[in-house]
């Protein structure tokens, strides 16, 4: 898996008014460790690790580079060459799987960083210092797999050996390690780095499907490892399989990218609308309040008039990933359109929305760009006993937002719910 995220953070503005992206001296110090772990583990430990499979260990090698390219060019097919940060890892970790299963456990550092090599000059774009360490990750989640195989099979693994079982064994037990160990370190890295750069990543960790696909991955590469030993031109017919795998890891992002907003990474309103109208009818057959944020950054024209388009789209995902971390899981957050969000909030009676939308002002507020920005704020919240249309909600968040505006801006203002 490929830690993805555009890392777009304005929190620093350089001498020319530039944004650059601020990483935390605790993410520094996180990725110094990986790479003296992942550097040297390998080596230190083969002999923890198990002997090559096959007569000829750079035969074997090659044909998992070949493998790992393949598997590469296959997803580019399927996406139709799309390029983007926001995507998934094109199986990169069954590779990694596979070279644990059938190699020294060195060999894990060629093979990922010839595979991550040409994923990346194959177009998935993600921060340099993101990518590093997501293939660090795997070189760790590898030799953890490695060892773990060795000590169920023994230094000379054979998975195919007798009737396979030790070695059926063996895949499930390195498979377990290796997502054991990815969830550990994706889930550091997001959680250290700032909430707004790993927007992304978090909620791709919180998702279940993630962990189905990621074990899908897992034993795919595993079953090509276990078809190598048994003979190595046999995988030819892993080939559909391969394909499907590809089809499976891109499934989920493919839907993710139609129902999230492609700049700012927040959800489509029509996404948005559905997701929160499904939420309100939960919290009313809970007896539970509920309520609606609508927010717009004030003179916003007047930002891009001054600043460009180009800075202007930087303010707007830097507010947008703002509003998101107040937010946090929560609630959901969608663009209403131009430079306006929508948020619900569950479980929120209006003092609880008021309160939640004055943090994200301020937050907003204290961003440090090539000029300030506010925003202003409406808020509409609905008392558990009562059943309204989600539509005159929306109308009364609205409308808060247009007396916050002719208010003076950057304010927020509470009105509650009309219905006709």
């Amino acid at each position: 898996m490929a830690s993805s995220d555009t890392g777009i953070r304005p929190r620093r503005t350089g001498p020319a008014g530039r944004a650059r992206a601020g990483v935390p001296m605790r993410v520094r110090a996180w990725l110094a460790l990986v790479l003296l772990a992942g550097a040297a583990l390998p080596v230190l430990l083969v002999p923890l690790g198990h002997e090559p499979c096959g007569s000829n260990e750079l035969w074997t090698g090659l044909l998992v580079l070949v493998a790992s390219i393949l598997s590469v060019e296959i997803g580019r097919r399927l996406e139709g060459g799309f390029v983007d940060s926001q995507r998934p890892h094109k199986a990169l970790s069954a590779w990694a799987f596979a070279t644990a299963l059938l190699l020294p456990t060195w060999w894990l550092l060629p093979v990922v960083a010839i595979t991550y090599a040409h994923a990346r000059w194959r177009g998935l774009r993600v921060l340099w210092w993101k990518w590093i360490g997501s293939a660090l990750y795997l070189v760790l989640c590898g030799l953890g797999a490695a060892i773990v195989a060795a000590a169920v099979c023994g230094p000379a693994i054979d998975l195919m050996d007798g009737t396979a079982l030790r070695g059926l064994l063996a895949v499930l037990a390195s498979a377990a390690t290796f997502l054991l160990l990815e969830t550990l370190l994706f889930h550091t890295s997001a959680y250290l780095n700032h909430a707004e750069d790993e927007v992304w990543l978090r909620k791709t960790l919180r998702s279940p499907s993630f962990y189905v696909t990621e074990s899908a991955v897992l034993l795919v590469g595993g079953l090509s490892a276990a078809m190598f030993t048994g003979g190595p031109w046999i995988l030819v017919l892993l080939l559909p399989v391969y394909a499907l795998a590809q089809r499976a890891a891109l499934l989920e992002p493919l839907r993710d990218r139609a129902d999230h907003d492609d700049k700012t990474g927040v959800l489509r309103f029509d996404s948005w609308r559905a997701l929160a109208v499904v939420g309100a009818d939960r919290c009313w057959r809970r007896q539970r309040p509920w309520a609606v944020v609508f927010l717009d950054i004030d003179h916003f024209k007047r930002f891009n008039d001054s600043w460009g388009h180009l800075t202007g789209d930087v303010a707007l995902v830097a507010v947008a990933r703002t509003a998101q971390a107040v937010v946090g899981e929560s609630g959901l957050i969608g663009r209403f359109g131009g430079e306006e969000f929508c948020v619900f909030l569950p479980d929120a009676d209006e003092a609880a929305a008021a309160e939640l939308a004055e943090r994200i002002r301020h937050r907003v507020a204290d961003l440090d760009l090539v000029s300030g920005v506010t925003v202003s704020l409406g808020v509409s919240a609905v008392a558990p006993d009562r059943d309204v249309e989600f539509d005159a909600v929306l109308r009364a968040a609205d409308m808060a937002l247009f007396d916050a505006k002719k208010g003076g801006r950057n304010l927020t203002v509470a009105r509650a719910v009309v219905c006709a």
